[in-house]
């Protein structure tokens, strides 16, 4: 999956979280499942500069210390190993979370599933929450 798409999906379900501790372990925890899914990665500069825009996004709608940007750090961060193994040459199979280690295999050409999620987790995010300060949108 898509690092910009992971933090996005962090960001979403971070809107539901009460505190940016519960976001960022929320948002970790979800980018396994995503991982499980088929999918294809970018190289590393492509997926820098999306998640570079995700992220800048999401502070400059909600904030540094909001629960939404926890969420998207929180989602993105795993890939930190990918990103490590990308540099140092380091095979999928000695990568430590499983779903970049075995299940990364699993490649498909477009990106169109992404995309979707992507739009859905924008779209909870622009939603209106009623809670006045929060309301700012994406």
């Amino acid at each position: 999956m898509i690092a910009a798409v992971h933090a996005l999906t962090g960001a979403a379900l971070g809107r539901f979280c009460r505190t940016p501790g519960q976001a960022f372990a929320l948002g970790f925890v979800s980018h396994l499942p995503l991982d499980l899914s088929p999918h294809r990665d970018l190289e590393i500069a492509e997926e820098g500069l999306l998640l570079g825009t995700a992220l800048g996004l999401v502070a400059a709608a909600r904030g540094f210390t909001s629960p939404e940007f926890a969420g998207a750090l929180g989602a993105a961060a795993p890939d930190v190993e990918n990103v490590v193994a990308r540099a140092l040459d380091i095979p999928d199979e000695k990568l430590l979370l499983p779903t970049h280690s075995r299940f990364h295999g699993r490649k498909v050409r477009g990106l169109r599933g992404q995309l979707a999620l992507a739009l859905c987790c924008l779209a909870v995010l622009c939603w209106p929450t009623g809670q006045g300060s929060r309301q700012s949108s994406l």
